[in-house]
């Protein structure tokens, strides 16, 4: 049954799609491109402010991008992993992708193996988790696959910053042990928490413990696994606050290029967005009242960030935060 999502989430989607047809546009002179989705989720789903509105999954944005991707891989839990397999086999009968079934932290090492003898070509990988799903090993999986002298994969995840304090219970007494451990998984160390007893003690502010997360991942990003950059877009919800921080990797300068462009385009249009989904959901709870408008919101609001100003700011990973 697909999933009503929010319009931060269709702006990713959009983020996405943008970067991978510069992508594959860059990369034609390889002649081969591969594609990893390691949470790919449902064909597709429903706008939650938008009624009637279909918003495409990140699997076929990934095939639908043209130039097209030689070779695309989708990892789903199961029993979703068939539903996804059948819909897109439906849709897209002719194209080399599989659906791989099971938890991606463990059908990795088989994926990467049988890719192999493509290991020199420019590969993308999309981790769009739900908070701490992913595996530090498994991000050291991808970013030495390539065969060496080769661009790294090129990684883009979602680190849930804005949503991890809350899981945490950061200003509870006792934080959640299951969560702190996740977070210790995802991040590949325990460093983090120097960041959470400064927070807990009040010399850090929230909103400065949800950056440290975003920074630390970073760091490790690129002092760990050899990265060259990262970048970050920041994705807030209706009201304006931080849900969570999409980090971009790569070690190939034109990558570098190309998504800070895309992450330039995007930010231009985000008040916009964020505007359209208020008007939405004032006009929804107007229609259940009984008030019906004279105009619909699509009619009256801009399709583009007319009247906006954003800054985009390119600051570096910096080192971890440690009390001490």
């Amino acid at each position: 049954m697909p999933r009503d999502w929010g319009w931060w989430t269709e702006q990713k989607l959009d983020i996405l799609s943008d970067y991978l047809a510069a992508f594959t546009k860059a990369s034609t002179r390889a002649g081969t491109t591969v594609y990893l989705d390691l949470f790919a989720g449902q064909s597709e789903n429903i706008s939650r402010e938008r009624t009637g509105h279909v918003i495409r999954g990140s699997a076929r944005r990934a095939l639908d991008t043209s130039p097209p991707f030689s070779v695309l891989r989708f990892f789903e839990l199961t029993p979703n992993a068939s539903d996804l397999d059948h819909a897109l086999r439906s849709e897209y009968p002719n194209r080399d992708f599989r659906v791989v079934p099971g938890d991606c932290n463990q059908t990795i090492d088989q994926v990467l193996h049988e890719l192999r003898p493509v290991n020199w070509a420019p590969t993308f990988a999309f981790l769009d988790q739900q908070s701490t799903e992913v595996k530090w090993d498994t991000l050291e999986r991808l970013a030495n696959h390539k065969r060496a002298n080769k661009p790294k994969v090129e990684l883009w995840l979602l680190c849930a910053s804005g949503l991890l304090p809350r899981g945490l219970r950061l200003r509870r007494s006792e934080i959640d042990d299951n969560v702190a451990n996740q977070m210790s998984l995802m991040f590949g160390t325990e460093q983090w928490r120097e960041a959470l007893a400064a927070t807990r003690e009040g010399d850090l502010t929230g909103a400065e413990f949800r950056d440290e997360l975003t920074n630390l991942m970073r760091w490790r990003l690129e002092r760990d696994l050899g990265y060259k950059a990262t970048r970050v877009f920041k994705v807030t919800n209706t009201r304006g606050s931080e849900i969570f921080d999409m980090i971009f990797a790569t070690d190939h300068w034109v990558g570098d290029k190309i998504m800070r462009a895309v992450y330039s385009k995007a930010a231009s249009r985000q008040g916009a967005l964020r505007e359209r989904a208020r008007q939405h959901r004032k006009q929804s709870r107007e229609e259940k009242a009984g008030h019906v408008g004279l105009f619909d919101v699509d009619e009256v609001m801009p399709n583009q960030a007319e009247g906006f100003t954003v800054s985009v700011a390119d600051l570096p990973a910096r080192p971890p935060y440690r009390r001490h």
